[in-house]
């Protein structure tokens, strides 16, 4: 969560980071920073991590996110049945994100972001920033979006990729639905 929020208070200052990973592409190979990173076959090579530096040095900064218990804990729950299961994507024993997080006693109100293959906090959240061969690089958006206040992350093993990490984010610290905006600014009659 410290890398996660690093990016979001300056994402320009990240983007430079970012930068620094371009020598580890060997064409549309992306290795790891260790042997306990798998090296990633990717869709488009340092084409979308360009795009991502870019988009990064155009992003504003967005509020850190404060931690959540009840999101770590539908995050867990997550990498704890895919490290059983071998399985990939965002729904687990039947449950999307939003339920797991309402199975823990939360509300539905919330986004996730998966990475696979790398648990170095660099490098997870290189992944999901570069968001290779992801059409509209949902991962990036989300993680950039200023509404989310709170997250909860989990990182294990993964039978297929060795690691994997989730991050639950929401506006609010259980997922419950956000108060509505408030009109004009003054106070309601």
């Amino acid at each position: 969560m410290d890398e996660f929020n690093a990016m979001r208070a300056d994402p320009p200052r990240y983007a430079r980071t970012l930068a620094a990973t371009r020598p580890r592409y060997d064409g549309r190979i992306l290795r790891g920073r260790s042997d306990a990173e798998i090296d990633i076959q990717t869709r488009e090579g340092v084409a979308a991590l360009d795009e991502a530096i870019a988009a990064l040095r155009a992003a504003p900064a967005v509020p850190v996110l404060a931690p959540s218990e009840l999101l770590a804990g539908a995050a867990r729950d997550h990498v704890a049945a895919q490290s059983r299961s071998g399985e990939m994507g965002h729904r687990s024993k039947g449950r999307d994100p939003g339920g797991r997080v309402v199975a823990r006693g939360g509300g539905p109100y919330v986004g996730e972001v998966i990475g696979y293959g790398h648990s170095d906090p660099a490098s997870a959240i290189e992944l999901l920033l570069v968001d290779d061969g992801v059409p509209g690089r949902g991962h990036r958006h989300m993680m950039l979006d200023g509404r989310y206040r709170y997250a909860g992350a989990a990182c294990g093993t993964h039978p297929v990729h060795r690691t994997m990490c989730v991050i639950m984010m929401s506006e609010t610290p259980d997922g419950s639905p956000p108060p509505p905006p408030r009109r004009g600014g003054g106070s309601p009659d």
